[in-house]
């Protein structure tokens, strides 16, 4: 009898293991803007500890950026940061950002671009259904109102900044030998020809005149 107990005892710890470790494949996927406009959708998600969030980056510039409830619109400092991400109207596929759940605490999180955050771009993991929930820090970025750059040199970028780097990615594109490759940032994955050059060049300045 103790010998049925103790194996009843470790089929059941083995069995709630095996669960747990099934729940980690998980992924949760969110639409990072897009057509739905300044939003993450769905704009909250309810994780188990190893699931994964996989955030999918949609046409402008956006941010999946770690921030706090009573700071919606401002980095958490230590806090995960995906950086801007441009992406051109015409891209079908553009690029990913995947955060691991720890554990059942709330993760917040916001755009970095201009207004965004205010406008009401923002995305909770495991938010609390009573108390500081996911409506009351939706109000919270709202009341923000107009963004601004922060200090200590992290600059918040514009649309009209995002549509500079697209078109330089594309004009880039025609200049670049077949090997070459940009990555997400629009950095370069092999190096440029020696001919090749990245954005205006600069006027050569005019000779002066002799009196």
């Amino acid at each position: 009898m103790l010998f049925k107990s103790i194996l009843t005892a470790s089929l059941a710890i083995l069995s709630s293991a095996l669960f747990a470790e099934a729940r980690k494949s998980k992924t949760h996927d969110v639409i990072v803007g897009g057509a739905a406009g300044l939003v993450y959708t769905p704009n909250q998600v309810y994780a188990d500890p190893g699931d994964k969030v996989k955030f999918h980056f949609q046409f402008k510039n956006h941010t999946v950026t770690q921030s706090s409830f009573d700071e919606p619109c401002e980095p958490l400092k230590g806090g995960f940061d995906s950086g801007f991400m441009p992406v051109g109207m015409d891209v079908k596929k553009g690029p990913t950002f995947t955060i691991k759940v720890k554990d059942y605490d709330p993760i917040w999180v916001h755009c970095e671009q201009v207004d965004h955050c205010p406008s009401g771009m923002v995305f909770a993991v495991n938010a609390p259904k009573k108390g500081n929930t996911f409506k009351k820090f939706l109000k919270k970025a709202k009341a923000s109102g107009k963004d601004n750059y922060h200090d200590g040199g992290s600059y918040k970028r514009s649309d009209a900044d995002a549509e500079e780097d697209i078109e330089e990615k594309r004009s880039l594109g025609s200049a670049l030998p077949v090997s070459a490759t940009l990555d997400r940032r629009g950095g370069l994955g092999t190096p440029l020809p020696a001919s090749a050059t990245i954005g205006k060049p600069k006027p050569k300045p005019s000779a002066s005149k002799r009196n």
